[in-house]
């Protein structure tokens, strides 16, 4: 059986998994993790370690004025945005809510609209995410388990299976070759209430969908699991606990377990290519018992929980919080999901903790550290507003935003000093 709360979560969700693994972990404490202050303490990189560079890291800044703006109006409301692609005539926006993909010109002007909810070739019973591989763009269909390949204007020129049949299983991301990273979650039943890290295990698929090789294991995301009845569960994230990402850039992957600030890089044959860390790395964060009870209160007040507040409550009085803050991710008391660790143009933007609500003013916007692999870090990017970055195109960033109401928005904007 499963026990779900009930009214308006937004992003607070609590639930159980039964059957299967919700990939977007729907039935979770959908929150990343705070950080008090930025440390800038520690030790540079090691030389050798692609971890720092003779000159400091440039700075970067997101302008506040965007160049283009979808989803402030009709007919062009956004819910649901999987994935967002520069090319180089369009802003791609890739929408779960309808599973098309939206093709927009520089002004903010619909070019083209392709896909659409079904079972036929193009089309997705859920999007999961679209992204650009070269000169082409890939979308996968969880539900069908698909991955769909287009060119660049949305022409769509074939759609691959994943051969598999096991539970947990899910495309993450599409090589230069055309094979296919996907990871393998543990379906995990608790007898006593933890917290726990389930193992991911990470599969190279080949570009027909067939399984070729096993390329590594790694620790999942922290969840709190405590049992209800006999046969179900509730879960959720942890407050303020690691989040795991892994990303496909080219023919690498990066694995983020935020145990340290080291990003590891694999080549897609699983064996360790490069380290990207800070220029200089930032010391652990403590987490002082005044931040996170604040953080606590800001969080429960932020959602309108009903009778399920006792229980929210309750799980997170009893999975406690960490002495240390992860070093990557952000905090979201509304929808925006911040992954700690975005590819796009060929680099990896590590996103350094940050969110954490302040009394009377609203949180200091995102920073991302900015790495190249082979080199290390080269840049910080800021951001003087909550905002996702989701793909970037020489000093072009497409970002996305929440609004008060929740409305989903989607903007080119200037990346200032690139």
């Amino acid at each position: 059986m499963c026990e779900e709360a009930s009214g308006d979560l937004g992003t607070l969700n609590i639930g159980c998994a039964e059957a299967g693994i919700n990939r977007r972990i729907a039935l979770a404490f959908g929150i990343g993790a705070l950080i008090a202050g930025h440390g800038c303490g520690g030790d540079p990189g090691e030389p050798g370690r692609a971890a720092a560079r003779a000159d400091l890291p440039e700075a970067w800044v997101l302008d506040s004025v965007p160049l283009m703006t979808v989803g402030d109006a009709e007919p062009d409301l956004l819910y649901e945005v999987a994935g967002i692609v520069i090319t180089d005539r369009h802003v791609v926006i890739a929408q779960e809510s309808t599973g098309t993909l939206r093709f927009y010109d520089y002004g903010g002007s619909l070019d083209n609209e392709v896909g659409g909810r079904g079972e036929g070739p193009g089309e997705y019973g859920d999007l999961d995410w679209m992204r650009r591989v070269g000169d082409h763009l890939f979308a996968y269909d969880r539900y069908g388990r698909e991955v769909s390949r287009y060119d660049l204007d949305g022409r769509l020129l074939g759609a691959v299976a994943l051969r598999n049949e096991e539970p947990g299983v899910s495309a993450l991301g599409v090589f230069s070759d055309g094979s296919v990273l996907v990871d393998a979650l543990e379906l995990y039943r608790p007898t006593e209430p933890v917290v726990r890290r389930s193992p991911v295990t990470l599969l190279l698929f080949d570009e027909r969908g067939g399984f070729a090789h096993h390329l590594l294991e790694m620790a999942g995301t922290e969840v709190w699991y405590e049992p209800v009845t006999t046969t179900g569960w509730r879960q959720m994230l942890r407050f303020f606990g690691r989040v795991t990402h892994v990303a496909v850039i080219d023919s690498l992957f990066v694995v983020v377990e935020n145990d340290s600030y080291d990003i590891p890089v694999y080549g897609s044959d699983g064996v360790a290519r490069d380290t990207l860390r800070p220029a200089i790395v930032p010391d652990p964060t403590p987490l002082p018992a005044e931040e996170a009870g604040f953080a606590r209160r800001a969080v429960l007040d932020s959602y309108d929980l009903g009778s399920t507040r006792s229980v929210v409550e309750g799980m997170l009085d009893a999975m406690g919080v960490p002495e240390h803050l992860p070093p990557y991710g952000r905090l979201s008391l509304s929808a925006p999901d911040h992954r700690p660790v975005t590819v796009a143009d060929g680099l990896v933007w590590g996103l350094r903790y940050g969110g954490i609500p302040r009394a009377g003013a609203e949180p200091d916007g995102p920073e991302w550290f900015v790495f190249e692999v082979g080199v290390g870090q080269i840049a910080t990017l800021s951001s003087p507003d909550d905002v996702v970055l989701v793909d970037v195109a020489g000093d072009l960033a497409a970002v996305l935003r929440h609004t008060e109401l929740d409305e989903e928005i989607v903007e080119l904007r200037r990346i200032v000093g690139r």
